[in-house]
C-alpha cells in the first residue's frame, strides 16, 4: 500500500466507512419511523414548504421496517417518533448505530420530556423536536443541521482513515527498518570478530616467536595490535548482547539475589584479592521476579563498570537492596574515582565511555545494556555520586513482573 493511500477493507483502520450519500444531487432523502399515520402527514407537509433542497420523504410505520430500510443505506436524514409500538425511537438510534449506520437521526419526542431528549442525544441523535411544537423553520433548521454535522463527521472520518493509513504504512517502514539494522548489526559484528581474533592471535605467536628479533619500539607495536584486536573482538561480542537484550524474550521467574551476587563475586574473585578490594552485601536478600541471566548480566556489568573506572583508590564495593511498593530497588557503590564531571544521564547511552577513561578497555555497551534489562523490567537505572560516600549505580525492577512472588 502506498503512502496516504486509503485501505480498500475499512475495517483496516477500525473506523466504518459512511454508507450513504448527503444529498450529492440536491435532494434531501428522508426516512420518517412514525406509526401514526396523521403525524406521517403532518411531516409530509410542513417538507413541502421548505423552498430548496426538495425533500423526498418516506414513510414506514413499524421498527422493523425502518431497520430495513436503515440497513440499505439510501437515506440522509432519519427522523424517528419516540413511540414505534413496543419500542421506541432510541432503541432504533441504537441498533442502527450497531449495524454501523451513518444515516443522521432526528427524535420526535411529542412529549416534552427532557429525559427522554437528554437519553436521545447521548445515544447518538444529531436534533429532537417537540411535535407539538414543530414548525416549518424549525423543521427545516433541524434538517440543515444535522446534515451539515454529518458532513462534518464525514470529513472527520476520512481525515482519520487517511491518518491511519499514513501511520500504518509508516510503523510497518520503521518495522522494516528496524531490522534491516539488526540485521546489519550482526552482519558487522561477525564479520569484525573473525578477523579481529585471527589478528590477535597471530600477533601474539609473531611475538612470542621472533621476540628476540624485535626491538623495544616491535614488541611495543605488537602490544598495541595485539590491544586494537582485544578491543574489537569485545565490540562485536558486546554488539550481539545488546542486540539480544533487546530481542531476545525473557523469562521471568524468582530469582535468588545471594545466588546472583555468588556467581559475580566468583567471576571477580582475583580481581579483589590482586587490588585488595573488600565486598560487602546484605546478610539476607530475597528472591526477585526477573530473568535470571539478564539478572546476573545487570550485577556482573554494574561490578565490572567500578572495578574498571574506579581507579587506584578503590577498595570498597557494596552490593544494597530495598524494597517499595511498586519495586525492588538493587543498587552498587564503590568509593573510587566517581563520575569525574560525567552527566549521570548520558553515560547509559550507546558507546559512552568516561571522558578520561584513558587506557582503560571497554566498547561502551555495559551501561547500555543494563538500561535495556531494567527498562524490560519495567524498571530503570541512573547513577549518582555523593561526596566522602561514593558513587552509586541504581536498579529498579517491578514487583509486577510475575504473580505469586
Amino acid at each position: 500500500m502506498r503512502k496516504g493511500e486509503v485501505p480498500h477493507d475499512e475495517k483496516e483502520c477500525g473506523i466504518p466507512a459512511m454508507k450513504d450519500q448527503i444529498a450529492v444531487d440536491g435532494v434531501v432523502r428522508v426516512l420518517l419511523a412514525e406509526d401514526d399515520e396523521d403525524d406521517y402527514i403532518l411531516v409530509r407537509g410542513l417538507l413541502s414548504e421548505i423552498p430548496a433542497p426538495r425533500h423526498d420523504l418516506q414513510w414506514v410505520s413499524g421498527y422493523g421496517q425502518a431497520l430495513e430500510e436503515l440497513d440499505r443505506g439510501l437515506h440522509d436524514i432519519c427522523i424517528a417518533d419516540y413511540r414505534l409500538g413496543t419500542h421506541t425511537g432510541v432503541d432504533l438510534l441504537r441498533e442502527a448505530n450497531k449495524r454501523g449506520c451513518r444515516t443522521a437521526f432526528i427524535l420526535f419526542t411529542g412529549r416534552g420530556d427532557y429525559g427522554v431528549d437528554i437519553e436521545a442525544m447521548k445515544s447518538g441523535a444529531f436534533d429532537y423536536l417537540d411535535k407539538a411544537q414543530i414548525t416549518t423553520p424549525l423543521l427545516e433548521r433541524s434538517i440543515r443541521y444535522a446534515l451539515e454535522r454529518k458532513r462534518s463527521l464525514a470529513e472527520l472520518e476520512e481525515r482519520i482513515r487517511e491518518r491511519t493509513a499514513e501511520l500504518s504504512n509508516a510503523n510497518a517502514a520503521l518495522k522494516e527498518s528496524v531490522e534491516k539494522i539488526k540485521l546489519f548489526a550482526y552482519a558487522v559484528s561477525h564479520d569484525l570478530r573473525s578477523p579481529s581474533v585471527a589478528i590477535h592471535g597471530l600477533t601474539m605467536r609473531f611475538r612470542e616467536n621472533y621476540r628476540g628479533c624485535l626491538d623495544e619500539k616491535g614488541k611495543k607495536y605488537c602490544d598495541q595490535i595485539i590491544n586494537a584486536a582485544g578491543h574489537i573482538a569485545a565490540l562485536a561480542e558486546n554488539i550481539n548482547i545488546y542486540i539480544r537484550t533487546r530481542e531476545a524474550p525473557i523469562t521471568i521467574e524468582p530469582v535468588r539475589l545471594a545466588e546472583a551476587l555468588a556467581v559475580v563475586r566468583e567471576e571477580f574473585s582475583s580481581q579483589f584479592l590482586e587490588r585488595r578490594i573488600r565486598w560487602l552485601e546484605p546478610p539476607h536478600l530475597p528472591a526477585v521476579p526477573a530473568d535470571k541471566m539478564c539478572m546476573i548480566r545487570v550485577l556482573r556489568n554494574l561490578v565490572e563498570n567500578a572495578l574498571k573506572y574506579g581507579g587506584d583508590g578503590l577498595s570498597e564495593i557494596e552490593i544494597g537492596y530495598r524494597e517499595t511498593d511498586e519495586y525492588h530497588h538493587v543498587y552498587v557503590r564503590d568509593n573510587g574515582a566517581g563520575l569525574q564531571g560525567q552527566d549521570p544521564e548520558k553515560i547509559f547511552a550507546l558507546f559512552a565511555r568516561k571522558a578520561k577513561a584513558g587506557d582503560v578497555g571497554g566498547v561502551g555497551l555495559g551501561l547500555a545494556i543494563v538500561k535495556e534489562i531494567a527498562e524490560r523490567h519495567g524498571g530503570s537505572v541512573w547513577a549518582e555520586s555523593i561526596p566522602r560516600r561514593g558513587t552509586y549505580f541504581h536498579l529498579s525492577i517491578s514487583r509486577n513482573l510475575a504473580a505469586g512472588l
